[in-house]
């Protein structure tokens, strides 16, 4: 199987005995923190924006650990050097730093790629500081790389510091003080799929996509997209559009392999670098680009509509919750968003029409998205607590189970992956897709799902190719 390639150039970096490869560890969120549940219920918090920093929350509970992430390229690196170190100096003074594995396998060639921890107490001295540099030293002392950090680095420094586990909102988000900011945010909503490999996945939502097509009203919604197909990337499907303004409407869905089923992710931060005179722009994005502020409506549009595959794939594989009552909702400028049963089926006595939902499980409501509460519920397992409010201005907690629906079954999917996506006109694409968040190289430490080899394996393996003289695919 393929080796993925890494999304995004911070990955690509480690790539770096492909000269072709525009190198860079650019974490693009500046002073903003994404956050990361790994699939054993691991947390994990990220901000900039100069050396990546991300914070752990095991599964433990006990406390955090701290990593930064150096990557540099640089031709000083690759002059022979034993060794090489990390360092971090906040106002002149060296901040304790221990490399997360042997720093012989972080240098390969020109590169260093390597995560060091750092201890909260050091963090907290050094987030008072005035100037920071980052810089990489060989045995003797002598600096081969150095950065200056960037203004917002104290910030960046203690934002991630405040992060907690109850910090966590959903999929790519931190819960923000207010509500009506955290509904602005795009997220990154996933399913798991126990049992059902990526392919079967992939195939499925090519014929899902087919099947929407039947008739008139679905080809009006989907019959400008197309599917894609990574050629270099085995776990990437995209859809695209034609353009909309100087955009053109980009929807990637990964498929990582975890604990034998597949991890479905609709991936709202993503850019695919093409050759067209159009860019791509990710469906969900809320900040859009000056070109395209006066559509800002239409992509929050297909937004909504391309987040329904989830939905349709979890009762696709998957036993699905139904809490027997139908939600409608409303969002006023300032606030976030309100709930409102307005069907409920008969037998339900718990809920009414017209009670508001306030909170599920404790979690208050108003900071989700319609979409992202119902894929909450689609989900949910056993009983339910349910804070409402009646029309009268009376709140109560009330529990209810939810109905649970056999999997609706996916058709008869092909054993031949190559020969389904040729039938139905897949393209191919080698178009690098970068992942703005980075989610591979930061979330590595915690998260099973995103294990890669060091620099030093992929640059032994490169190596080994080369003098066999194969150019084939990457190993995965």
């Amino acid at each position: 199987m393929h080796y993925r390639y890494i999304l995004g150039a911070a990955l690509l970096a480690c790539l770096f005995w492909q000269p072709s490869t525009e190198a860079s560890g650019y974490f693009p969120l500046a002073k903003d923190v994404v956050a990361h549940a790994s699939p054993d219920g691991t947390l994990s918090f990220a901000t900039g924006p100069d050396v990546p920093l991300t914070k752990v929350f095991g599964r433990d509970g006990g406390s955090p650990k701290y990593y930064f992430r150096f990557w540099a390229q640089n031709r000083r690196i690759g002059k022979g050097q034993q060794g090489i170190h990390a360092r971090l100096l906040a106002d002149g003074r060296a901040v304790p730093l221990e490399p997360a594995g042997a720093e012989i396998d972080m240098h390969a060639a020109d590169v260093f790629c390597g995560s060091y921890r750092v201890t909260e107490e050091d963090l907290q001295q050094a987030a008072k500081a005035a100037s920071y540099e980052f810089q990489l030293a060989d045995d003797a002392g002598n600096v081969l790389w150095k950065q200056q950090g960037k203004a917002k680095t104290a910030e960046a420094i203690r934002k991630i510091l405040a992060a907690m586990p109850d910090s966590y909102l959903r999929e790519g988000v931190v819960r923000d003080e207010k509500a009506v900011d955290s509904v602005r945010r795009d997220s990154r909503p996933r399913i798991f799929l126990p049992s059902v490999t990526p392919s079967e996945v992939q195939e499925w939502l090519v014929l899902h996509h087919q099947t929407l097509l039947q008739d008139k009203l679905g080809k009006a919604l989907w019959g400008e997209f197309r599917p894609y197909y990574h050629k270099s990337h085995d776990d990437i499907i995209f859809f695209m559009s034609r353009a909309i303004g100087d955009g053109v409407p980009l929807i990637t869905f990964e498929m990582r392999p975890y604990a034998g089923g597949t991890m479905l992710a609709l991936m709202k931060d993503q850019i695919l670098e093409d050759s067209y005179w159009h860019t791509p722009r990710t469906v969900g994005m809320m900040t859009a680009a000056d070109d395209i502020v006066s559509l800002t409506s239409v992509w929050r549009d297909l937004d909504d509509q391309w987040d329904g595959f989830l939905n349709d794939a979890y009762e696709t594989f998957q036993d699905y919750a139904d809490f027997g009552f139908v939600l409608d909702n409303t969002h006023k400028k300032g606030e976030g968003n309100r709930f409102f049963a307005v069907k409920v089926r008969d037998g339900i006595k718990e809920i009414s029409p017209g009670d508001e939902l306030l909170a599920l499980d404790g979690d208050a409501l108003a900071w989700y998205k319609p979409n992202e509460l119902r894929l909450k519920l689609l989900q949910h397992k056993g009983a339910a607590t349910l804070r409402l409010r009646t029309a009268d201005g009376e709140e109560r907690t009330v529990e209810i189970t939810p109905a649970l629906h056999q999997p609706k079954g996916a058709p008869a999917l092909p054993k031949d992956r190559k020969a389904f996506f040729e039938a139905g006109k897949v393209k191919g694409s080698k178009e690098a897709i970068v992942d703005s968040g980075n989610y591979p190289v930061l979330f590595a430490q915690a998260d099973p799902t995103y294990a890669q080899p060091s620099a030093r394996v992929l640059y032994e393996e490169a190596k080994e190719r080369a003098a066999s003289g194969d150019k084939g695919t990457k190993r995965r």
